[in-house]
């Protein structure tokens, strides 16, 4: 069986059966083992180290994930290969049978531990993703703020890109969900992912917050707090949104705990002030 880390596995593979060598004499259950820790090794990413999900070949000959090598290559028409340093093409080509071999393989118990753990994660991000967008193109307002947030902080499989990021919360604000026309707002006032624009990030975070985002509350109270972005400083509404965050008032609860606890440091120094 092939478990554990990678680094792990390459050592396991390096002390079992001096350097991976069969002879007719071995039994079949090592030969069966060498066979698995070979192609094991051919089917890592070597960017990431992983197992991919979107397996692509380079011209350099090897396999690796698809997001992460196009990351790498950045906006070069030629670039250095990850695993020889020789300049090549950036062509890429799908390789769904490694992906097919790979599913094959994790669902047989033939790769198992972390690499098979993190493998099915990632599988498990993608489908997450697809069915997402597929929300998304027919109008879901939530999942284009979910895709949104994935975008912004680069998660579930998704590259961090924040101009995406910004464009899917412009839709679901358009689709008048409360936490887009919030993260919305928040792109404009911060510049995040295009140019920015305090104007109308105002209107949307205070339309944001009005519908019951904690995102939306939290940029305006912050605002009023200290006169940021354009606003008079205004101690009474700034008091009155940062409640709304710190008591969980909110009916859209998306801040992280960290901003929770900055806006009651805000809230007692407004009080401190008086």
């Amino acid at each position: 069986m092939f478990s554990g880390s990678w680094g792990a596995a390459k050592k396991r593979a390096r002390d079992a059966d001096a350097d991976a060598v069969v002879t007719d004499d071995d039994s079949p259950e090592k030969k069966h083992k060498v066979a698995l820790n070979a192609i094991a090794e051919e089917l890592i990413c070597p960017i990431t180290q992983e197992l991919p999900v979107e397996p692509v070949l380079a011209e350099d000959g090897r396999i690796y994930e698809k997001k992460d090598l196009l990351q790498w290559f950045g906006t070069d028409r030629e670039a250095k290969s990850p695993t020889t340093g020789d300049i090549i093409g950036t062509t890429l080509k799908p390789a769904p049978q490694v992906r097919n071999t790979i599913e094959a393989l994790v669902k047989s118990g033939a790769i198992e531990g972390e690499i098979a753990e993190a493998w099915t994660k990632k599988l498990a991000d993608e489908t997450r993703v697809k069915e997402a967008r597929a929300k998304a193109e027919v109008g879901d307002a939530e999942a284009m703020w979910r895709l949104g947030v994935w975008h912004r902080h680069g998660t579930n499989g998704l590259v961090k890109d924040l101009a995406q990021a910004r464009a899917w919360f412009e839709r679901s604000a358009a689709a008048r969900d409360p936490r887009g026309i919030a993260c919305f707002g928040q792109s404009l006032l911060l510049g995040n992912g295009g140019p920015q624009d305090n104007v109308l990030g105002l209107v949307m975070v205070s339309q944001g917050a009005a519908l019951g985002s904690d995102v939306g509350a939290y940029y305006l109270g912050w605002a009023f707090c200290k006169g940021w972005r354009g606003l008079t400083k205004d101690p009474v509404r700034a008091r009155y949104w940062l409640k709304k965050v710190v008591d969980g008032e909110c009916e859209y609860k998306n801040l992280m705990g960290k901003d929770v606890a900055e806006a009651a440091r805000w809230a007692r120094e407004l009080e401190q002030e008086e």
